[in-house]
C-alpha cells in the first residue's frame, strides 16, 4: 500500500521539529489516532474534512498538495 499522505505528514512534522505527541496534543486527539495518519492506516482522503483541514493547518500544509484526488494513486 502506498503511504504517500503519511510520508508527507511525517516529513513535514520532522521539518517543523515536532514530535507525534506534540502534533496530537495540538490536534486534541490521541497519539495513536494521529499515528494512524502517518502510518497510512487512516488517510486524509477518507477522513472528515474538518479533521483533515486541522491536520494540514497544524502542519502548515496545503491540503491540495497532500490529498490525492486520483483514485489510482
Amino acid at each position: 500500500m502506498d503511504n504517500r499522505e503519511g510520508r508527507i505528514l511525517r516529513d513535514r512534522r520532522l521539518e517543523l521539529g515536532l514530535t507525534q505527541e506534540e502534533i496530537a496534543l495540538e490536534l486534541d486527539m490521541s497519539l495513536h489516532q494521529y499515528q494512524r495518519y502517518e502510518y497510512g492506516e487512516t488517510t486524509l482522503s477518507n477522513t472528515r474534512m474538518k479533521i483533515g483541514l486541522r491536520i494540514c493547518a497544524v502542519l502548515e500544509l496545503d491540503p491540495f498538495e497532500v490529498v490525492s484526488f486520483d483514485d489510482r494513486r
